[in-house]
């Protein structure tokens, strides 16, 4: 028993040991106390508060400033009454600059800045004529002229006004009539006079075009000579059709050009209207399908994207067949006979020509 209260005072003991150890530890040592008390330290003397200048005087003094620095640089010894003219310095330069001013002569060169609408209005007084002074100098319009060249401005009585379309056109025609016929002439076939002369067409309504009449005479073996240039042999039937060539067909262009305002269809063009012709000329097929009934013919061979000569409208006829071309054999033709009933029937889209001929109950021949 002793024992177990020997330990139980021991364990107190040690605990006690551990208090005041840790006590120690964490409280800091306390100064000694002394016999008389320290001296304060003095406090510090509040600084004198500044010296506020009176209202009135800050305002003057801010005004003050603010007028030299808005006074110019000029002369301090201007009078008041220099400001007061009525002169202004910056509208009279604005007058004098040579960029306003107008110009009086018939030739001015270019300089940076330079427009061709502030040239007009300093030398004709609308900015709106500058146009006329690219009628006046030909080589503005090419791009052949750059700063420091002359400009010729003449007077707007004097500069030739511009072109028109249809002057163009009448040039055209003009130079095609000038040209030198003698090969013509010496192709040209020759006719009796007494031949009967045919109206072959002249009854025909094609849409938007008007027949012109022309020459067809039919000689003693059958053929018909259209307008001293063309042969066509046959009767136009389906048993006797016309054999006719892409020349006779794309003739129709001398008259008929409808995006210039030209709607003349010549008669040896009309005459084939409604009749049974037969032509020789390259076929593109459909590329879908499983049997082909249309066709295009044309004079030139054309694989419809990039090799050969596309067709115009003058020289190719959407074809209807009678009877269809099996897939097998579509692309191992490439020239052909045809023979059918032709139209002519122009499609405009927007006054431009998209197609001129069509044939129905064509028959296709391959020529090998």
């Amino acid at each position: 028993m002793r024992f177990i209260w020997a330990i139980i005072a021991g364990i107190l003991i040690a605990a006690v040991v551990v208090l005041v150890r840790d006590r120690d530890v964490t409280t800091p040592p306390t100064a000694p106390a002394s016999s008389s008390p320290a001296p304060r330290a003095a406090r510090p003397a509040p600084a004198a508060p500044p010296a506020v200048p009176p209202a009135t005087d800050t305002i003057r003094s801010i005004a003050a400033a603010a007028a030299e620095e808005s006074e110019p640089a000029s002369d301090p010894t201007a009078s008041a009454d220099g400001l007061d003219d009525d002169s202004n310095p910056a509208s009279e330069t604005a007058d004098e600059s040579p960029a306003l001013a107008p110009i009086t002569g018939t030739t001015h060169v270019m300089v940076e800045g330079d427009t061709l609408q502030s040239i007009a209005l300093r030398r004709y007084g609308d900015a709106r004529l500058w146009r006329r002074i690219v009628d006046a100098n030909p080589a503005l319009a090419a791009g052949e002229l750059r700063l420091g060249d002359a400009l010729d401005l003449p007077p707007l009585e004097s500069i030739p006004d511009a072109t028109a379309t249809e002057s163009l056109i009448a040039d055209l025609d003009a130079g095609r009539a000038e040209r030198p016929t003698e090969v013509a002439t010496e192709d040209r076939i020759e006719v009796s006079e007494d031949a009967p002369r045919l109206d072959l067409g002249l009854d025909k309504e094609i849409l938007d075009a008007k027949v012109v009449p022309g020459e067809l005479v039919r000689l003693a073996d059958d053929r018909i000579v259209a307008d001293g240039e063309f042969t066509i042999r046959g009767e136009g039937t389906r048993e006797s059709p016309y054999r006719v060539s892409w020349e006779l067909l794309a003739s129709a262009a001398d008259g008929y050009r409808p995006s210039l305002g030209e709607r003349a269809i010549p008669q040896r063009i009309a005459a084939l209207d409604g009749a049974w012709i037969r032509i020789d000329g390259y076929v593109a097929f459909p590329l879908g399908g499983v049997e082909s009934t249309e066709i295009l013919a044309m004079l030139n061979q054309w694989d419809g994207c990039c090799i050969g000569i596309p067709p115009t409208p003058y020289d190719a006829i959407e074809v209807a067949l009678a009877a269809p071309v099996p897939r097998s054999q579509r692309h191992a033709v490439t020239f052909g006979s045809l023979t059918g009933r032709l139209q002519v029937s122009p499609y405009l889209v927007e006054n431009w020509l998209v197609g001129l001929y069509l044939m129905d109950d064509a028959e296709l021949r391959i020529e090998l």
